[in-house]
């Protein structure tokens, strides 16, 4: 046999003996697959839409109450102000941090089932809460609707206390130390950002930096608890 024809022979054999889903597919079926999946995809193409023109349509609202173009809305904050690139770069990691972490609690959450698909879920979605609100500054603007920023903060508090406690034979098995270590920089930032002078020579901006340990911790607890989650609700190898 020639050594063309030898590996020929070879990789007819082993393709063969290889798995299924592996083999090469005639052109046809290639293309049925191919179509398959773009039919699928429709009804996530039509979500997409609407979550855009939800977006969008919020936009034109708050245009057509402040009076403002629509740049204002869709361009960066530090262009629109002319300012350097690096204006708050530490701010916008830290909603990077929280925002990342809660999707990954959502995603986990539909991996696992009980108290850990219930506890991942409602955490990601107030991890989500807590970056909105920090991202859109929704407790220093509670004023203009009449509520107080500490209302604000107790309900974010007691949504926590929900999340445990309805969860709380979950929670007890998760590293919780590192949550607590975040909540006590999230009450540090808070207490700091109310007082009129910032103590103990501490630098200005300390607040913001208790925020942004705590959102690390935060995010961690988070991330470690997906991962269990995950791991905890992984099928059996055979």
């Amino acid at each position: 046999m020639s050594f063309a024809g030898e590996i020929f022979s070879r990789f007819s054999a082993a393709h063969e003996d290889a798995p299924r889903q592996f083999r090469f597919r005639p052109f046809p079926q290639l293309i049925r697959d191919v179509l398959t999946a773009q039919l699928a995809a429709l009804p996530l193409a039509l979500l997409a839409i609407g979550v855009a023109a939800a977006l969008i349509g919020a936009g034109y609202y708050v245009l057509a109450v402040t009076g403002k173009p629509m740049s204002v809305l869709v361009r960066d904050a530090n262009a629109i102000a002319d300012q350097p690139n690096y204006f708050a770069a530490l701010e916008y990691a830290g909603i990077l941090l929280m925002s990342g972490s809660g999707w990954i609690a959502l995603f986990a959450s539909m991996l696992c089932r009980g108290q850990a698909a219930r506890f991942l879920f409602l955490g990601g979605l107030l991890s989500m809460l807590l970056a909105g609100d920090d991202l859109y500054m929704f407790h220093e603007s509670a004023w203009r609707f009449g509520i107080d920023e500490k209302f604000v903060f107790g309900t974010y508090a007691v949504l926590l206390m929900v999340l445990v406690a309805g969860n709380l034979r979950w929670f007890l098995k998760t590293p919780f130390v590192l949550l607590g270590a975040g909540l006590m920089l999230f009450a540090v930032s808070i207490v700091l950002d109310s007082m009129e002078h910032t103590p103990l020579g501490l630098p200005a901006g300390a607040e913001d930096l208790a925020e942004l340990i705590g959102i690390c911790f935060w995010g961690v607890y988070f991330v470690k608890c997906s991962r269990d989650g995950v791991l905890e609700h992984r099928p059996a190898a055979v």
